[in-house]
């Protein structure tokens, strides 16, 4: 059993030490990757390192392409695996860096039916930061009643530029550097 006050503790602590370049290509590669193994260690049971979680954390926080991988990752993994991955690392992080997985957790709910509880953890998330775009655009939708089945279709259309801009090559960054 998690001590969820303990692992938060420590979470907040790594947190402190995250050193994080949202341009980075390399780390956010590395980080994308960690979130998918992570994912699947914790079907198998394994709790994601204090660290791993910190790390995400903060990028989640700081590069709106590692918030919108984890959107659509759902196309990889089993949803279920992906909604308790999500709501693992929103309660292990302390409420000034939960926003962009907490308002992701709320799209997940509303994908696999859960459209009250979705609506009611949303309402908690805008109230903890009224101007988040994301949770906007989701009360949108929301309030539009919106398919389940219409977030799955979005993801798969996003999804794979998510993944290309965050894998982007070093050479076509390089390129476009060199050029101006």
């Amino acid at each position: 059993m998690i001590d969820l006050d303990v692992l938060r503790t420590e979470v907040d602590s790594a947190i402190a030490t995250v050193e994080y370049n949202p341009d980075d290509r390399d780390t956010n590669v590395r980080i994308v990757e960690d979130i998918r193994n992570a994912i699947t260690q914790l079907a198998d049971g394994v709790i994601p390192s204090v660290q791993h979680i910190a790390e995400v954390a903060v990028a989640t926080n700081e590069n709106i392409q590692i918030r919108d991988f984890l959107m659509g990752v759902q196309l990889e993994k089993n949803i279920d695996y992906v909604g308790a991955y999500v709501s693992l690392l929103g309660n292990a992080i302390k409420k000034d860096k939960v926003i962009p997985l907490a308002t992701v957790y709320c799209g997940l709910l509303y994908q696999v039916g859960e459209q009250e509880d979705a609506k009611e953890f949303l309402s908690k998330v805008l109230d903890m930061d009224p101007q988040y775009s994301l949770a906007l655009l989701l009360k949108r939708v929301f309030a539009a009643n919106w398919e389940p089945s219409s977030f799955q279709k979005m993801a798969e259309e996003l999804h794979e530029k998510v993944v290309a801009g965050i894998y982007k090559t070093q050479e076509a960054t390089s390129d476009n550097s060199s050029s101006n």
